[in-house]
């Protein structure tokens, strides 16, 4: 089971509550250009107040359930919604998938970085979880490259498998970090400590 609440160095990633349905929406709001370029679901947004409240009702929902784990990410003081993140059931039983979004204010800061660093930890502390992946759109460098810091790896582009949000065919690239690889990078980083 995942924690509630992720503390990194510079963020608070924590599951939303209702009463950030302000915070969030007032960040979804602000972005929506830089989301709706990449994110399937912004492009029903700007959503009323009580959309977004039930969203995270939801979302707090497959929290429990152990079914999706969503998270809010805040500065340290919580005062702004500056992405969110998520790690996601997918695919198969031993495999989860890691998804994230930075408020366009915020790139270029290694949030998303740190964010799904963190995640993959908690998804890797799960004794059944053996891979963890990334997808995203070739065309979102940043995205891509998230995962490539990290370590994952490449392992496929999936040609005209889904569509960007407007609806147009796209292609998906699909990043790996197995177990193995998790335990060997720890205990390589470990060893220099």
């Amino acid at each position: 089971m995942l924690p509630e609440r992720i503390v990194t160095r510079r963020l608070v990633l924590r599951r939303g509550r209702r009463e950030d349905a302000p915070l969030l929406k007032r960040a979804i709001d602000a972005n929506l250009d830089h989301l709706r370029a990449w994110m399937p679901w912004a492009m029903e947004e700007p959503s009323p107040l009580e959309v977004i409240e039930e969203r995270l009702d939801r979302f707090a929902s497959d929290f429990d359930a152990a079914a999706d784990w969503a998270f809010g990410i805040f500065p340290p003081d919580e005062s702004a919604v500056i992405g969110g993140a998520g790690i996601h059931r997918r695919t198969e039983p031993d495999t989860l998938e890691i998804g994230y979004w930075i408020d366009a204010r915020h790139t270029r800061r290694g949030y998303a970085t740190e964010a799904t660093e963190a995640l993959m930890r908690f998804g890797f502390s799960m004794p059944e979880i053996e891979r963890i992946e990334i997808r995203c759109d070739p065309r979102n460098i940043a995205s891509a490259g998230v995962p490539k810091k990290l370590g994952f790896r490449h392992i496929a582009t999936l040609a005209n498998d889904t569509t960007t949000p407007t609806g147009d065919p796209r292609d998906t690239m699909v990043w790996e970090m197995t177990r193995p690889s998790f335990d060997l990078q720890r205990a390589t980083l470990e060893s220099f400590q």
